[in-house]
């Protein structure tokens, strides 16, 4: 794995301000919706998010990847141009599988708000097959085969030669969501957790939007630019200054961010009805525990 190389003396990334934390966290899941909603929380004018979406500096016990940041000072200058009078917050999808990404964030962070999205867990386990076949860290084009190899894959065998998060190969554990949205309420409590399912985000982004605003103590009124392109061609000078910054602090990380969607692009794996029936079976306890937590029915995540 390709590790983030620790500052040159010649930078320089202290500054007079006092170390500005996260005052919120986008935990996951994975293939959830992160992304957009990270986007609409950008445009806010009470928020600064780090243009580095996924630092995973938190979650000592995953591995790390090509655009991982576990240097102190990088991350902390990820958010040194924030105002005072914004909302900070970062969103790395693998702090929910880690065991200890919510206990890590709490020694630095108590206070943080921790906003968790959930989606169907068989079509999360599917978008992530896909996503990895188009970025290299998968080599099985059929997710029947996939699926079968996760066995040996947690054992270490059969993992890509180009595979640079072995973790994210354990499909069906990435999606065993209740372990992980428990120890964020442990460790938080219920008042600091946002859980938003993405069929909710997808029938109404608008009402969703709004109430992750409120969740967050900042205007609720504000409407984004929906249109992700549009907004993205609209935040770019913002984008551009924070760029510029990483690119003196750590330029190493800059290359491998400018570097990433840059693969192969890999066929959308179609799914069976055989193995959806296996996934169903095997992951229906673990919604049923998360339907009790979360009081609230998703059974028919499981269902025929």
């Amino acid at each position: 794995m390709q590790r983030v190389a620790p500052l040159p003396q010649a930078y320089e990334t202290r500054s007079d301000r006092p170390e500005r934390w996260p005052d919120f966290f986008l935990v996951g899941a994975p293939r959830s919706g992160t992304t957009s909603m990270f986007t609409y929380l950008k445009q806010h004018p009470e928020v600064y998010v780090s243009v580095h979406k996924e630092p995973h500096f938190f979650g000592s016990d995953l591995s790390i990847q090509p655009h991982t940041v576990r240097d102190r000072e990088v991350y902390l200058s990820l958010f040194v141009d924030a105002r005072d009078d914004q909302r900070v917050g970062e969103g790395s999808v693998w702090y929910l599988r880690s065991t200890q990404a919510a206990r890590e964030i709490s020694t630095q962070c108590i206070d943080a708000k921790i906003i968790i999205m959930l989606r169907d867990p068989i079509e999360m386990i599917r978008s992530l097959h896909s996503l990895y076949l188009r970025t290299g860290n998968e080599d099985l084009h059929e997710l029947t085969a996939a699926i079968n190899a996760q066995d040996d894959r947690r054992a270490g065998r059969r993992i890509p030669s180009n595979a640079y998060f072995p973790e994210g190969l354990l499909y069906t554990e990435a999606t065993c969501y209740h372990k992980g949205v428990r120890r964020y309420l442990d460790v938080f409590g219920p008042r600091q957790v946002k859980i938003l399912i993405f069929e909710d985000y997808a029938a109404d982004p608008a009402a969703v939007y709004r109430e992750t605003l409120r969740f967050l103590q900042i205007d609720p009124t504000f409407v984004p630019t929906w249109d992700l392109p549009t907004a993205n061609r609209q935040m770019r000078p913002a984008v551009l200054r924070q760029l510029r910054r990483l690119g003196q602090v750590c330029p190493d990380l800059l290359t491998v961010m400018r570097g990433r969607g840059q693969q192969h692009l890999g066929p959308k794996a179609p799914l069976d009805q055989a193995l959806r029936a296996r996934l169903r079976e095997r992951l229906a306890g673990d919604v049923a525990e998360l339907s009790m937590l979360l009081d609230r029915d998703l059974s028919h995540w499981c269902r025929p």
